[in-house]
């Protein structure tokens, strides 16, 4: 079960990001205002820029939280019963910042289109 964690926590948090709740709605139109008044000519293509970085570094926590933990926080011996905590906490952060970028990308994404 331990093993599997990591891509649970990470199917999670994109099922976070692509959930439609009133802060992507409040993000959207914050994100649509700071455009205009950027571009007002291509609003879209900022929006558009934005949302395609921040897609790719939803994609890059992805890629940590399922690869092990840094040696340092596997060198603090936590340990949670008889299972060393470092990797469910690696992961665990790791998916926080997926459904952070994720959803910040989905407000983006509706921003631009």
């Amino acid at each position: 079960m331990i093993s599997l964690l990591p891509l649970i926590y990470v199917v999670f948090a994109a099922g976070v990001a692509l959930t439609k709740h009133r802060y992507v709605t409040l993000t959207t139109t914050r994100i649509r205002y700071a455009s205009h008044l950027m571009s007002p000519s291509e609003p879209d293509r900022l929006a558009g820029t934005l949302a395609i970085c921040l897609f790719l570094a939803s994609l890059g926590c992805a890629s940590f939280a399922l690869q092990p933990p840094p040696d340092i926080l596997v060198a603090m011996n936590w340990h949670l019963g008889p299972y060393a905590v470092a990797p469910i906490l690696w992961s665990a952060l790791a998916s926080v910042c997926v459904a952070s970028f994720g959803a910040n990308a989905h407000a983006a994404t509706d921003a631009a289109y």
